[in-house]
């Protein structure tokens, strides 16, 4: 597989964004300054999921892209703080699908 570069990424997490996320989930409030562990999944990516997935050779439009994902960080979250993203992807799978004949599973 060709590299592909992916544009590294930047976001802040907001007080706003993590006491967001608590509500809309049911969640209790945040305790201190730590933030919901789920946005290491959703900040920050340098390009959005559509095009990356298109850059990579794969019919994004066709149907589902199925993806799993290794993060690697050095402290818990926190709010208020700016973080950088940096991605890569490992391989490209194909394998058999019951409902698609085959499918493609990006690792990164």
């Amino acid at each position: 597989m060709e590299e592909l570069q992916i544009p590294e990424g930047r976001f802040v997490l907001t007080p706003a964004m993590d006491d967001r996320l608590r509500q809309m989930a049911g969640l209790p409030p945040r305790q201190g300054d730590f933030a919901h562990p789920v946005f290491a999944f959703v900040g920050g990516l340098g390009l959005r999921i559509a095009d990356l997935a298109r850059a990579l050779g794969l019919d994004f439009d066709a149907g589902p892209v199925l993806a799993r994902s290794r993060l690697d960080y050095d402290d818990r979250l926190r709010v208020g703080e700016s973080y950088r993203v940096t991605a890569e992807v490992e391989e490209i799978p194909r394998k058999p699908s019951r409902v698609f004949g085959q499918a493609d599973h990006l690792h990164r």
